[in-house]
């Protein structure tokens, strides 16, 4: 055999193999990776509603809904309302959100429920629930 035929084999082979490597470790990943970001009953953290207050600006912003505990700070720049989500932060917003009412009757955006979609992106940044003690 050729020795530029044994070292083109070495190549081809290792190439295959950094491949395969790199196959194996992008499915593994999808297989855990939601199990790393999903929170089971057991393992929510609990909040206490001063605790929420205290993320009561742009740059540090969580919201109540329905007894759940929201961050949606990373959330704030591609919201579709623009600064209106600014009226969430540090408060439970679970009328602002469901009717698009602030808690004094004052209408916000287009006064009609949040899509299913929102609803959906809103559950990703879920980081627990209300103590309510």
């Amino acid at each position: 055999m050729k020795k530029s035929t044994v070292i083109f084999s070495v190549v081809i082979l290792l190439l295959l193999s950094a491949i395969g490597v790199g196959v194996w470790a992008t499915l593994n990943n999808r297989q855990t990776q939601p199990f790393l970001n999903k929170q089971t009953s057991d393992q929510a953290k609990t909040y206490t509603l001063s605790e929420v207050a205290r993320h009561a600006s742009k740059d540090d912003c969580w919201a109540i809904i329905s007894d759940d505990v929201y961050d949606l700070t990373e959330f704030i720049n591609r919201h579709p309302g623009g600064d209106e989500i600014l009226r969430a932060c540090g408060t439970d917003a679970t009328t602002l959100f469901n009717s698009r009412q602030t808690q004094d009757g004052q209408w916000v955006g287009s006064g009609t429920p949040h899509s299913q979609a929102a609803m959906e992106q809103l559950a990703k940044l879920k980081i627990g629930t209300v103590n309510k003690n």
